[in-house]
């Protein structure tokens, strides 16, 4: 019979619960603006790779139909960068997807995602079980 696990917490480092932590750097009008900058590609990022699979395109066929290159796919992807993409290329990006944008504004202390797909917020993709430690003797048995 295997051991009890412990409940995992998010912690910013030893010792210190994440969301606490997070609310007293967002208190500082420039942290707050580069975490919402960075949550902003990060949530981009996740849609154009949503879109591209869910329409069934590799990163090479999608840069050939909206005129880039893999890299630069795999990059916008990846949220590599500080800026988000050009409104042109995520319009090219909808086009070849067969999907349209919309842009919208709300309140800014509203907690509405800043960027859904079909009208809902992307969930992220599950985690990578390639670093999971191996399984056990008796679970191989």
């Amino acid at each position: 019979m295997g051991m009890a696990r412990k409940k995992k917490t998010e912690r910013a480092g030893p010792g210190i619960p994440f969301a606490p932590w997070l609310a007293e750097q967002l208190r500082d009008p420039e942290a707050r603006f580069h975490y919402e900058q960075r949550l902003l590609v990060h949530e981009v990022a996740l849609t154009v790779r949503t879109l591209r699979e869910r329409a069934g395109l590799t990163q090479a066929d999608l840069a050939k139909k909206i005129g880039s290159s893999q890299p630069s796919i795999a990059r916008l992807e990846k949220g590599i960068g500080y800026r988000t993409p050009q409104w042109e290329t995520l319009f090219k990006i909808a086009s070849a997807t067969g999907k349209q944008m919309k842009l919208s504004f709300f309140d800014r202390d509203k907690t509405e995602p800043r960027v859904e797909l079909d009208g809902l917020p992307l969930e992220p993709p599950p985690r990578s079980r390639r670093h999971s430690a191996p399984a056990s003797r008796e679970a191989r048995s």
